[in-house]
């Protein structure tokens, strides 16, 4: 596997050598300190999300995993997170907003001068905008359109993971490419893309097992009016844009 570290290292269509980019699922470990941006940078990582389980000194979660302690909120984006935020973009790390409070989020929409991106998520409603079938815990890791708009006015990327609620468990793909062709409709297929959080769902949709199953969620995708170029967009283009915009 091929370490990418900047623009040039990620391997052209069909290199039998694949490309890893480096990400840090929550700012936990830099204690604060924008200038541990550089320590983990020169460690390779090139993607950070600000928060994931806890409450730090940069933001706040969603919510807390069940039984576990979140810690005080601080109702936003924080001084040291703004700190944090400057430097990544001064050096070239992409900023993750997956697992960040509404509060958060809109604090750093409207202060980051680069795209952002959320790695991992899924809508709050249906196409029919039914939210009340989704069991709380789970909505609270998803996205409003709100929210969704937010990323999408800096340039960034929602990336969709295969998640089935539990009040839903009938949820196949041909239901995911249908949430997705919503998400297309709302906010444009330019900010749209896939991120599946392998390992990381309890509950996946009807037919996804992991990655080996994207072939069907291309063909459902199709078969819901996905033009060839929007599958490519949706693919990687989109989230290639944003790389663009960080790494040199």
């Amino acid at each position: 596997m091929k370490l990418v570290l900047k623009m040039p290292d990620i391997p052209a269509p069909g290199t039998k050598i694949p490309g890893a980019i480096l990400g840090l699922e929550g700012g936990d470990a830099l204690e604060g300190r924008a200038d541990r941006v550089d320590e983990f940078y020169k460690h390779g990582v090139r993607i950070m999300q600000i928060v994931r389980l806890h409450n730090n000194e940069l933001g706040d979660i969603m919510r807390a995993m069940p039984n576990l302690d979140p810690g005080p909120y601080s109702g936003g984006l924080t001084p040291k997170g703004r700190a944090v935020i400057d430097r990544m973009q001064e050096i070239g790390m992409v900023v993750d907003m997956s697992h960040a409070s509404k509060a958060t989020l809109k604090d750093v929409v409207a202060y980051c001068k680069k795209p952002v991106l959320d790695s991992h998520t899924t809508t709050l409603c249906s196409a029919e905008n039914t939210c009340d079938r989704v069991d709380e815990f789970y909505k609270s890791r998803a996205r409003t359109w709100e929210e969704m708009e937010w990323i999408a006015s800096t340039g960034g990327v929602i990336c969709s993971r295969p998640v089935s609620w539990k009040t839903q468990p009938g949820k196949t793909i041909r239901d995911w490419a249908d949430e997705l062709l919503e998400m297309k409709k709302r906010i444009g297929i330019e900010h749209i893309g896939i991120g599946t959080d392998g390992g990381g769902i309890p509950l996946l949709v009807s037919g996804y097992k992991d990655v080996r199953d994207l072939g069907k969620l291309t063909e459902a995708l199709t078969e819901v009016g996905f033009t060839r170029e929007d599958l490519a967009a949706f693919m990687g283009k989109n989230v290639y844009r944003v790389l663009g915009k960080y790494l040199r």
